[in-house]
């Protein structure tokens, strides 16, 4: 009976996955620029409205935008925010005819979108003046530009119109300041909110909050209320904010240069540390791991693995600067020596919606030993995921810290 039901089950399973594999039907390959051009045509001089996707009556951003795709026979999402999604990541410097360029013009992240023509020129459906071609270097829209995304090369499945094709994004744009522990050299797109809660022993509640400024620079807050979830009621209380900044010196560029950023930050986790004392008997304590007090990150992204089916991935490293006073008990005040130390991450996607990142934190420190942590992220949505973290794995004095982490981008 058991073998007549897992028959079954199979063959549903194959029917199932023959139907998802159908939909998948190839790759953006190659842009017919001639076409393109007559699309500009044809919208140029069309008045702005809200809404509008019609040329030469009213047409918005993203309705022009989507307008000039879909007489390529490409149908993208319709938001400005949702096109953000689709494509790859193109940096400033390696633009190239017909990639969408975003831009920040609210204060709420990615509200406008153009389409890049030539000689720093994008096309875009101004609010005032319609559909026209402007020079993108101006300092309006310098300060606002958020990133762009490159087309071709991106999955296709058919539409429900012969000729047409649905672009698939690659992935949910998870916002990652740091992968667990490990900084990377991105700052976030707009005002971030997010949560923090450990489900370990400890009981803690951490919520985050991040603002970035010109696109660039990156201030943020950590507040950790002790015993949130736990049970030890006499240490309820709140820990002094930690404080975290960091400063992209630029973005990656192309395939060969990673993006580099310096940065500095307070944050510490509380430890469970297992000693023995002089009569070889164990004694636990916590103790504060070594904070990242300033620190130079260096991050590269790279394509998906087609032959092994795994998404895009980053990979980030660097060097930073810690005093061991927040670990060791005999110095209970800064000394003023810093001690140097190694780390690296990597971000590896899975799915569309999951992603996992392993890391090695505090190499080459002494007195401490490497960390090395572990984790998944679940895309719930455009604005939030949530995370299900390993910290200390391995280590020998210091406990398994697992952890809850639900990230929600507020847009205010």
């Amino acid at each position: 009976m058991r073998r007549q039901y897992l028959f079954i089950w199979v063959i549903i399973l194959t029917i199932l996955i023959s139907a998802c594999s159908s939909q998948k039907v190839g790759v953006y390959d190659d842009l017919n620029k001639n076409k393109m051009e007559k699309s500009f045509d044809k919208y140029l001089g069309t008045p702005y409205k809200w809404g509008g996707s019609e040329p030469g009556r009213g047409v918005d951003c993203s309705g022009f935008t989507s307008g000039v795709y879909q007489d390529q026979g490409i149908i993208i999402p319709r938001t400005s925010r949702m096109q953000y999604t689709v494509g790859d990541e193109v940096a400033r410097d390696e633009l190239q005819y017909g990639d969408l360029l975003f831009f920040d013009t609210l204060g709420k992240g990615v509200s406008h979108v153009g389409v890049y023509t030539t000689g720093n020129k994008m096309i875009h459906a101004s609010s005032t003046k319609g559909v026209t071609e402007v020079p993108m270097s101006t300092d309006y829209w310098m300060k606002r530009y958020i990133g762009a995304r490159r087309l071709t090369g991106s999955d296709l499945r058919s539409g429900e119109v012969g000729g047409e094709f649905h672009l698939l994004p690659k992935a949910y744009p998870l916002r990652v300041r740091r992968l667990i522990d490990v900084p990377t050299a991105d700052i976030i797109e707009n005002r971030f909110i997010g949560l923090d809660i450990q489900n370990d022993a400890e009981g803690n509640l951490r919520v985050a909050s991040s603002v970035s400024v010109w696109n660039r620079w990156e201030w943020g807050l950590e507040f950790q209320v002790n015993q949130f979830l736990g049970h030890n009621v006499d240490d309820f209380g709140f820990e002094l904010p930690f404080v975290n900044t960091k400063f992209r010196i630029w973005e990656q560029k192309g395939k060969i240069v990673p993006s580099l950023a310096i940065g500095a930050e307070s944050n510490c986790r509380n430890w469970t540390i297992t000693t023995k004392d002089s009569a070889d008997i164990e004694v636990v304590d916590n103790r504060w791991s070594p904070p990242r007090n300033a620190y130079v990150v260096a991050s590269y992204k790279y394509d998906r693995f087609k032959k092994l089916h795994l998404g895009r991935g980053r990979v980030s490293g660097g060097l930073a600067l810690t005093d061991l006073f927040a670990y060791h008990d005999t110095s209970a005040t800064f000394d003023g020596v810093y001690d140097a130390f190694l780390f690296m991450g990597v971000e590896q996607q899975i799915t569309r919606r999951l992603m996992t990142t392993l890391e090695f934190d505090h190499m080459l420190l002494k007195d401490v030993g490497i960390t090395w942590n572990l984790g998944f992220q679940f895309a719930l949505n455009n604005s939030s995921s949530i995370a299900y973290t390993w910290r200390n794995i391995g280590a020998k004095e210091r406990s398994l810290e697992r952890a809850m982490q639900f990230s929600y981008i507020l847009d205010y």
